[in-house]
């Protein structure tokens, strides 16, 4: 309820004089980070303009990822979210009141206020858990305490006391003291919001609208190996400076954490920390320099323990592309000259045979018939199954073969095929990836199909080679092919004695290729026993190997084991999965981790157990 109340000329002159520097201060903050924002490479996408539209509304009006990622806190969020909209058109009435009078009549204002303070309330409810959390429990990922989250807290607490409380049918004087008190605080907010990770509220929905559909979403490296040195001087140059998007990215940062809860590296005990190496620290060098050049300040141990696995970016609650060591890792290799000891041998053997083992032929591969045009797909084995990495899962490729022969599907290997350029992409060497990429499209020239048991060459094949040419061909993933060909009623399989059965999604897999469901209808078609993992599906945890780590020797970290022990705490009999890598670090992993007295977990492929059990 507003009493009659008036303000004299000197009041609306503070009042106006307090509004515009606030509006003036808010104005100059944000606009000096988007003119550092444009300074970026590329251009902001606005393809598929209406699912970025309806993604907005779900992750920022219904905070449907922040909920889901953390349920508690993520509702006490939206909570506070949901009471600010509400507050929308009470602030423009309360301002008004100031300047000149209400825009709402009373009957309208009071009957608005049911609904308000309502909100009022869920609002001190939802920031006093959000402090309680910040202050005293204070999660890990939170990192350091911060006065701002307190003083923004307290600011809120008192915001909505005072829309409460003048409500309650006060004195003039009471009440424009209190009308002062939280006007002074909404002013406060607009300098307070541009300098502190509350910039989110303003940045948050545009970098949601702009996130790129794919995983991961790295700028392609164009070299053009007959073109002159000042193209190459110009693309080495761009190495080091962020993309507009990347540029957002860093102020649209909330500082929650997620990205360091489920980084595997940072789990198993390495110095990565996402939050900081990949965005947080990046920050003021952008404020204070002016410039997106800045790539080459991000930490180059902890670049090369990221399994590249894009968990962080999967959970970011307001649409960073977190993970950045494909910059750090072509900037050390293409421009330093620097490449890790464990790694020099990988790119030789890639440069001077095309695969990463330096084999000359592979007896395996002869075993295959020859990819002629009239075979419907092109196996592609990958350097994993090719030169046997684990000559366990050269079973698991004869297991997928067996599987396509009863369905009588044909199919045929290249015999010019050479390492999909996974390894060379993933650890920064642009300039052999584009000579195996090259090689690899003349050869699928002709090719109207490819399927491979390598999520890696899968994503490569599929999603990375057409960043820099057109491709013609489709890329399935053999998972995809088998869950098909049961769901056709091309084969048939019964179910099988195999204990209790869990999955293990590939990142590769399950986030880039968004292959989650056919796996499960393979393995649920052999196995009556099925059990979800506790991270699964696009939250699966990484095995180790993602990112070309698996010819990395371990350092500080554990980050192999990880996954394993999750596996082993499981309690399942068996443990499928869907890439041959995964398939390696299992086999590596799971023996020396089990019990004493317990049998070891079976580690399987996903041909392996639909082969096993075909009627």
């Amino acid at each position: 309820m507003i009493p009659s109340v008036t303000f004299t000329i000197v009041e609306k002159v503070i009042l106006a004089g307090l509004t515009l520097a606030a509006l003036g201060s808010f104005s100059y903050e944000v606009l000096r980070r988007v003119a550092i924002v444009n300074k970026g490479l590329g251009s902001f996408p606005f393809d598929r303009f209406l699912e970025r539209l309806w993604r907005v509304f779900r992750e920022v009006l219904l905070h449907e990822k922040v909920i889901r990622e953390r349920p508690f806190p993520g509702l006490m969020h939206a909570l506070v979210f949901w009471g600010f909209l509400v507050f929308g058109l009470v602030t423009i009435d309360h301002f008004a009141t100031g300047f000149y009078k209400p825009i709402l009549s009373e009957s309208l204002h009071h009957a608005y206020s049911k609904v308000v303070i309502p909100f009022a309330i869920f609002v001190i409810f939802g920031i006093v858990s959000l402090a309680y959390r910040r202050f005293i429990t204070q999660p890990k990922a939170l990192g350091k305490i911060s006065p701002t989250s307190g003083l923004v807290a307290v600011f809120i607490v008192v915001l909505m006391g005072t829309y409460i409380y003048g409500e309650t049918g006060l004195s003039p004087l009471v009440w424009k003291v209190n009308w002062w008190i939280h006007s002074a605080l909404i002013l406060a907010f607009l300098f307070l919001i541009p300098r502190s990770k509350h910039l989110h509220l303003v940045l948050g929905p545009f970098n949601i609208f702009f996130r790129s559909f794919e995983h991961p979403d790295h700028t392609p490296v164009h070299i053009d190996l007959e073109g002159d040195e000042d193209d190459l001087d110009v693309m080495l140059n761009d190495l080091t400076k962020l993309t507009k998007k990347q540029a957002l990215d860093i102020f649209s940062c909330v500082e929650c954490g997620r990205c360091t809860d489920v980084c595997p590296a940072n789990r198993g005990g390495g110095i990565l920390d996402p939050k900081y190496h990949f965005i947080m620290d990046l920050r003021e060098p952008l404020l204070e320099g002016k410039d997106v050049a800045i790539l080459d300040q991000i930490n180059v141990e902890a670049g090369w323990e990221c399994t590249a696995c894009q968990a962080c970016t999967e959970v970011c609650p307001v649409g960073n592309h977190v993970e950045k060591s494909d910059e750090i890792r072509r900037l050390e290799v293409l421009v330093e000259g620097r490449v890790p000891q464990e790694y020099q041998k990988v790119f030789t053997n890639l440069q001077e045979t095309g695969n990463t083992e330096g084999a000359s032929s592979s007896p395996f591969a002869d075993s295959f018939p020859v990819f002629t045009a009239d075979k419907e797909y092109v196996l592609w084995l990958g350097c994993f199954a090719r030169h046997g990495l684990d000559p366990n899962f050269n079973k698991s490729v004869e297991n997928f073969t067996k599987i396509l022969d009863v369905a009588g599907v044909t199919y045929g290997v290249l015999a010019e095929e050479q390492c999909s350029g996974d390894p060379a992409n993933r650890l920064g060497d642009k300039l052999t990836y584009t000579m195996l990429r090259e090689h690899n499209m003349e050869q699928l020239i002709e090719t109207k199909k490819v399927v491979t048991l390598c999520p890696h060459c899968a994503v490569n094949l599929g999603k990375e080679y057409g960043k820099y040419d057109a491709i013609n061909y489709t890329v399935e993933h053999h998972t995809q092919v088998i869950g098909r060909l049961i769901e056709e009623g091309r084969i048939k399989v019964k179910m099988g004695e195999t204990g209790k059965v869990t999955y293990h999604d590939p990142c590769n897999l399950s986030r880039m290729l968004d292959v989650v469901d056919e796996p499960r209808t393979a393995i649920q078609a052999a196995s009556s026993d099925f059990q979800e993992m506790d991270e699964s599906g696009r939250d699966t945890l990484c095995c180790g190997a993602g990112g070309a780590l698996w010819w990395k020797k371990e350092t500080k970290g554990r980050t192999h084991l990880v996954r394993a022990e999750q596996v082993i705490e499981s309690g399942a009999d068996t443990v499928v999965t869907g890439c041959n890598f995964c398939f390696g670090m299992m086999k590596q992993g799971l023996g020396p981790m089990t019990p004493e007295g317990r049998e070891e977990v079976i580690v399987k492929d996903v041909a392996d157990i639909v082969a096993e059990n075909l009627v």
